[in-house]
């Protein structure tokens, strides 16, 4: 993902919420155990967005994380 499309998910949601701190990338990647800035937790997010909580779905302005059913339909309406 290009740092844009990310900032526009982080504006929403936070960096911290949308990482999956029950994923197997997360715990590979030791981010439970680092204390990170949210730059450097970003820039490590960039290369590799598998400890995210996914899917990232956006439609124009709308953006949702995770299994989100519920702002899917918001987004077709």
């Amino acid at each position: 993902m290009a740092p844009g499309e990310i900032k526009r998910f982080i504006d929403r949601f936070t960096l911290l919420r949308m990482l999956d701190r029950e994923s197997k990338a997360y715990e590979k990647a030791g981010l439970q155990y680092l204390r990170q800035s949210e730059g450097e937790l970003l820039a490590k997010i960039e290369r590799e967005p598998t400890s995210l909580r996914l899917p990232l779905v956006r439609a124009d302005k709308r953006v949702s994380m995770g299994q989100d059913e519920a702002g899917w339909k918001a987004m077709l309406d």
